[in-house]
């Protein structure tokens, strides 16, 4: 995308005019909130992404505990079932990434 110097770089003169000044102002101003946008944007999928993967480690720990207690213990706990956990880590990460519209 060009700066407003470059576009007018051949014209000069026409930066004086009331009309062109008034239209950079508002230029600029659109170019601050597009700006703002995008750093909220990238900063609300970051914190959604970090969220999620704090999830996902919690819950490897919580079967990582699970599955050594079921070693130590057998007739108290049962081992997790890898296959079910699986499953169930690409729903959450196919929910999240249609709720967030992150495009995985």
């Amino acid at each position: 995308m060009k700066n407003i110097n470059q576009i007018f770089k051949n014209n000069k003169h026409l930066m004086d005019e009331p009309e062109v000044i008034e239209l950079v102002e508002y230029t600029r101003e659109l170019e601050e909130i597009v700006l703002q946008r995008k750093i909220e944007d990238s900063y609300d999928k970051e914190h959604m992404l970090k969220s999620m993967l704090s999830d996902i480690l919690t819950s490897c720990r919580d079967m990582e505990d699970t599955n050594q207690l079921a070693d130590r213990y057998p007739g108290m706990y049962e081992k997790s079932d890898a296959e079910s956990l699986v499953k169930n880590l690409k729903t959450y990460i196919l929910d999240m990434n249609y709720k967030n519209n992150l495009g995985i």
